[in-house]
């Protein structure tokens, strides 16, 4: 292996592929990146078994100029020392020894003891054919984004930990829940595909930079047990959840008794001003929050050994049952309103104890967030 590389492009495939690289990792060879030279592309790959990301440069004889092809395992330290570069590089491979010059006459010198990169976890082959599926970049992450925060993190249902994707002649769905409130999204369209995927929620969110939102998103469904998801240069390997998936649609009512139009903004900062005050009352975890809305909108909380708060606004128009009161998890609604896009919101309502829906007034797409009330005080 011998070959010169501008620092720039090294620094955005380690980027890229950064995130799955843990010290933890049982397999030793992990803790480093997979570095493999070809006279068309360079591929740079970081993998905890569970998640890989795989990342190519293609060869331009401008910016990667090679003299011999070759591969290994570099460690995780190669990284933070590119980043202090300020030119060019040279890497040259001597046995387990990646050599590492750079400067104006390469003065500069590093060495660092590399892996065996037959000794790397082989990747299934993708091939190139049509994918399963096909996204536009930013709708794909948008998508996850209004789903994957209502995932569960504990591990008594595994299975709700994930988000899952839900594909139909005539839809794609995507919908997550913890038991407590729910993220639904549903994008119609044909597809020539029916599949059902279960998404670790999680894994989305720690690696969603790594993709780039003006390219198109393709999915490639390896088996049941893994799916690859594919973003320009990017591939990104992710391992899928076992198990059923509840039905939810039945979780969802249709009728209510009173529809509140609001401001999806102010109601959203109305919110996070009384949450300061409802977590101090329940120990900075997951505080309550009373909404009364009759000829206003009135968020309160109350805790005798902590104080209260109370904030107050206008809805934009309101239908059906003129007293509405009901309270529910600071936390949750916050990152409910946060997941959604709109201008303004429907404050839907049947009851106070009966599940809470908001949607967006003027969504290209059906969009659901629903949260549990809780018994007040």
């Amino acid at each position: 292996m011998k070959f010169t590389i501008a620092k720039e492009l090294l620094v955005e495939a380690f980027s890229k592929v950064e995130k799955p690289v843990k010290k933890t990792s049982s397999n030793p060879i992990l803790h480093g990146f997979y570095f493999e030279i070809t006279k068309e592309k360079l591929t740079v790959i970081g993998s905890d078994n569970d998640v890989t990301l795989r990342y190519e440069i293609p060869v331009d004889n401008d910016q990667i100029i090679v003299e011999e092809t070759g591969k290994t395992v570099v460690p995780p330290s190669i990284k933070e020392m590119i980043k202090k570069v300020k030119t060019e590089l040279l890497f040259s491979l001597e046995g387990h020894n990646l050599i590492i010059t750079h400067g104006k006459k390469r003065k500069n010198e590093f060495k660092l003891i590399t892996f065996n990169a037959d000794e790397y976890p082989k990747l299934p082959i993708l091939e190139e054919e049509k994918p399963t599926l096909q996204l536009k970049g930013n709708e794909f992450l948008s998508f996850l984004s209004k789903t994957g925060y209502a995932a569960s993190t504990s591990e008594t249902r595994p299975v709700l930990q994930g988000i899952c994707l839900d594909v139909k002649e005539d839809c794609i769905n995507l919908v997550a829940t913890d038991s407590h409130r729910l993220g639904q999204i549903k994008l119609v369209g044909k597809n020539a595909a029916n599949l059902r995927l279960i998404i670790p929620a999680k894994v989305i969110e720690e690696n969603k930079k790594a993709f780039d939102l003006k390219m198109d998103v393709f999915i490639y469904c390896l088996n049941d047990r893994q799916v690859v998801f594919k973003n320009g240069d990017l591939l990104f390997y992710c391992r899928l959840l076992e198990g059923t998936y509840p039905d939810t649609s039945r979780l969802i009512p249709s009728e209510f008794t009173a529809e509140v139009k609001l401001d999806r903004k102010e109601f959203l900062d109305s919110f996070e001003l009384v949450k300061g005050v409802s977590d101090q009352a329940d120990s900075n975890s997951q505080g309550i929050v009373k909404i009364d809305i009759k000829d206003s909108v009135i968020l309160s909380t109350f805790q005798a050994q902590t104080g209260s708060g109370k904030v107050e606004m206008e809805y934009e128009s309101l239908e059906g049952d003129n007293e509405i009161n009901i309270a529910l998890s600071a936390k949750y609604m916050v990152q409910a309103l946060k997941a959604m896009d709109d201008d303004y919101i429907n404050f839907k309502y049947q009851g106070n104890m009966r599940p809470l829906i908001l949607e967006p007034c003027e969504s290209q797409h059906d969009e659901v967030q629903l949260i549990l009330p809780v018994r007040s005080q």
